[in-house]
């Protein structure tokens, strides 16, 4: 394995202390390898566009284009685990000196779309949560407000499949009650694109910032990292990975897999006689009077100290 300088990413890269460091560290190269392959092919396609003549100069751009786009989901994706991997090494360096606790991967997302916090959110059946990985708390409690109030940013882009942005006063208009309780977080605008596939949604990014207003490119700096970490991060590098021998890359350990509501909703529904829809809105119900987490509550109906009827 070699090791990356600023020429690759533009930070520094000395061998790592750390074995997670090491493994992020080599998935930027091999996303990096992935782009500048994905440009040669582009560039033989581009080649062609003076020498032939229609259909073919339709053909050649198509594939051209299509190439540049999967170029740059690739060197988006190393850019991403190269901040990562940066601030991993940084931490394992000195982990205790100031009294950080270990980066999450999240936090490079949050970064690199240009704002204080983001979280992933992704769906299974009856798109019932199924994973949530959080920057930091204020993330996460934004996250839970969402999932108890049943609507906000990440609920309007998978439901749209479009980028939504909203801030200072237009948070508050466009969902009353979710604008409100993140104002009281600190939150004063908000991002969120949904992870798309061709014939599916997976689940949303959303980021979280301060600043009564955001930055221009923030909408297509969002679509460019949610295509990176749907058709690279989320779906591609655990196969990928070990079909090159790689370790798996160690980047959403820190992510809150929700199987307890799953079940928690399963049971609901069996015992109250309802629907899956009706049970998860009473399971958010519950959470909302109560001003406890989604997840506490379904950990006691699933331990059978709680029941909701």
């Amino acid at each position: 394995m070699r090791w990356l300088d600023e020429r690759d990413t533009g930070v520094n890269a000395p061998p790592p202390d750390d074995a997670d460091v090491g493994i992020v560290w080599h998935w930027v190269v091999l996303e990096r390898d992935r782009a500048a392959r994905a440009a040669a092919v582009a560039q033989r396609h581009e080649d062609q566009l003076a020498q032939v003549s229609e259909p073919m100069r339709t053909h050649h751009q198509r594939f051209a284009d299509r190439y540049r786009q999967i170029e740059q989901r690739h060197l988006a994706a190393a850019r991403l685990q190269a901040l990562h991997a940066a601030r991993l090494q940084k931490w394992a360096q000195d982990p205790h000196g100031h009294g950080e606790l270990r980066p999450v991967f999240m936090a490079a997302v949050a970064a690199m779309l240009g704002v204080d916090s983001a979280a992933v959110t992704l769906f299974g059946r009856q798109r019932a949560q199924a994973m949530v990985a959080t920057s930091d708390p204020t993330a996460q409690a934004a996250h839970e407000l969402e999932s108890v109030l049943g609507e906000g940013p990440t609920t309007d882009a998978t439901a749209s499949g479009a980028v939504v942005v909203a801030a200072g006063p237009a948070v508050g208009s466009r969902w009353p009650r979710y604008g409100a309780a993140v104002a009281e977080l600190g939150v004063l605008a908000v991002v969120a694109t949904p992870l798309t596939l061709p014939t599916v949604c997976l689940g949303a990014l959303c980021g979280f910032d301060s600043r009564s207003s955001l930055h221009d490119g923030v909408a297509a700096s969002a679509d460019k990292v949610a295509d990176a970490l749907t058709h690279t991060v989320l779906l591609n590098s655990r196969a990928a990975g070990e079909a090159e021998g790689i370790p798996r890359l160690p980047l959403f350990d820190e992510a809150d897999y929700q199987a307890v509501v799953h079940q928690a909703v399963g049971m609901v529904s069996i015992q109250c006689d309802c629907d899956i829809d009706d049970a998860l809105a009473m399971l958010r119900a519950r959470s909302f009077a109560d001003g406890r987490p989604v997840a506490v509550i379904a950990q006691q109906i699933v331990d059978g100290t709680l029941r909701l009827y």
